[in-house]
């Protein structure tokens, strides 16, 4: 039996999630079996995505350290595999108990900690994915290895290395900071390392581009346009959104008849949203309600991606100059809510946001709404 192996979906997850771990398992014998976490990858793709570099290397490292077991006659246990795999990464370190803290061996891998906590956390398939990408960028950094490597000087070297990489935005790179320090604070918080490295580091935030949202003549023009096939469908999706507020992963578990009540013929949706688990309030409108109609009540699937690159070539076809994706829907009806004079808390509401603050950035003021207000100023002005 080979003793080392690259093995994918271990957990069987890859069916509700879209996407499994590949990891290393290791037999050591006498019922022994270490598995490492490596990457994660969706089922078509994992085996091109185990061909990279920083995954063989690690293979290669692990087969080397049961070729060192053997030749030095060392018990086949998890105890030596482990100390011989931390102690390349960390030469000083022995058995000394001064590299463990609060009974915390201090060699532990850092990453495995982390989906380890995300396993048993109730998190969208989308955040689930976002965090693994960040998690994928730390073992193919080399960095943050350990507990032990969570120090301020590695997070600035993790930080350096991401800046190195060419497509990465300083906004970019903010986020998967915010996604790894939360399990550090994890960490820090369960007393399971001395100190939180992100209190002694300051991570540039970049600038956030403006997401400008669609005008009601622009939504008009995609309602009018006639599509077939999947433009159509991922047109109605968008316009689906774009008149009930609406997330994309809160679309995708949209269901109507669990979800939706009539009220003086008038249709509400009253739920929480998947994302933060607020409740939101907010009406189907007219568009919207065709839209249900058409699919009796049941909305077409299609992945978030997909969505956006379809909508894409509509906003291509129809020459909008503005970048139209699942999130510009939902920016647009906040707009569109405080155009016709809807106040900022009960959009607040509809949206399920829980900072009005978050409500004030999706709603833009257009410069008609100025032109409009300025008018009615001038007629009461004395």
């Amino acid at each position: 039996m080979r003793n080392v192996k690259l093995i994918f979906d271990r957990k069987k997850r890859s069916a509700q999630t879209g996407v499994g771990t590949i990891e290393i398992r290791i037999y050591l014998g006498n019922g022994e079996i270490k598995f490492i976490t490596v990457g994660t990858a969706s089922p078509e793709t994992w085996e091109i995505v185990a061909q990279q570099q920083t995954i063989i290397k690690k293979v290669h490292q692990c087969e080397q350290v049961i070729k060192s077991m053997n030749i030095l006659g060392e018990d086949m246990t998890i105890k030596n595999f482990n100390r011989h795999i931390y102690i390349g990464t960390h030469p000083e370190m022995s058995d000394n108990p001064r590299y463990f803290f609060n009974g915390h061996d201090q060699r532990q891998y850092f990453v495995d900690f982390c989906r380890d906590y995300l396993e048993y956390e109730n998190l969208a398939k989308n955040s689930i994915k976002d965090i693994n990408i960040a998690l994928n960028s730390v073992e193919a950094s080399g960095i943050l290895n350990t507990f032990a490597d969570l120090t301020p000087k590695k997070i600035r070297a993790y930080d350096a290395w991401l800046h190195k990489q060419n497509n990465k935005s300083d906004e970019t790179i903010h986020d998967y900071h915010k996604k790894i320090a939360k399990y550090v604070r994890i960490l820090y918080q369960q007393e399971m390392i001395p100190s939180n490295p992100y209190n002694f580091v300051k991570i540039k935030r970049g600038t956030v581009k403006d997401r400008i949202p669609l005008s009601e003549d622009e939504l008009i023009k995609i309602r009018d346009t006639k599509y077939i096939g999947r433009l159509e469908r991922v047109r109605d999706l968008f316009i689906f959104m774009a008149y009930t507020g609406l997330s994309y992963c809160d679309m995708e578990q949209f269901n109507f008849k669990k979800m939706a009540f009539e009220y003086k013929k008038i249709f509400f949706i009253d739920y929480s949203r998947l994302k933060t688990g607020s409740n939101y309030f907010t009406p189907i409108l007219p568009p919207a309600m065709k839209i249900l109609k058409k699919y009796d009540y049941k909305l077409p699937k299609i992945s978030n991606q997909k969505l956006n690159d379809y909508l894409h070539v509509i906003q291509a076809d129809l020459k909008i100059n503005k970048n139209i994706t699942c999130h510009i829907a939902r920016h647009t009806f906040a707009t569109l809510m405080i155009h016709y004079d809807i106040s900022m808390e009960k959009t607040q509401k509809m949206l399920g946001h829980k900072d009005i603050k978050i409500t004030q950035h999706y709603a833009k003021l257009q410069h008609q709404d100025i032109i409009e207000s300025v008018e009615k100023l001038l007629k009461k002005l004395k």
